[in-house]
């Protein structure tokens, strides 16, 4: 069994964690709390905060330039689903700076 979900990159899951240490939205995350847990109820967050810390994550990141999207909402009852719009995100400003 892989120690994190499939799809999962290094830099996602401590993005996350980081980001979600700040907010205060969610109970004290590890990496390897993260990396172990297959479901945000498994981390002790609720779809509610989950939102609210995608689209503040979002706002940070990209100050704007981009929103939370309709269709990530279902992937975030998964940790995979997390770590891939944290990705999503990620990338977007990666390739803004490129430009």
């Amino acid at each position: 069994m892989p120690s994190e979900p499939a799809g999962a990159t290094d830099d996602a899951i401590k993005n996350f964690v980081d980001f979600a240490q700040v907010q205060g939205l969610a109970p004290d995350l590890t990496y390897g709390d993260v990396a172990q847990s297959k479901t945000r109820a498994e981390l002790g967050i609720s779809s509610l905060n989950m939102i609210i810390l995608i689209a503040n994550y979002v706002e940070e990141k990209t100050g704007g330039r981009l929103s939370l999207e309709p269709e990530w909402v279902p992937q975030l009852d998964v940790v995979e689903g997390i770590l891939s719009v944290i990705s999503e995100i990620d990338r977007s400003t990666l390739t803004e700076h490129a430009s």
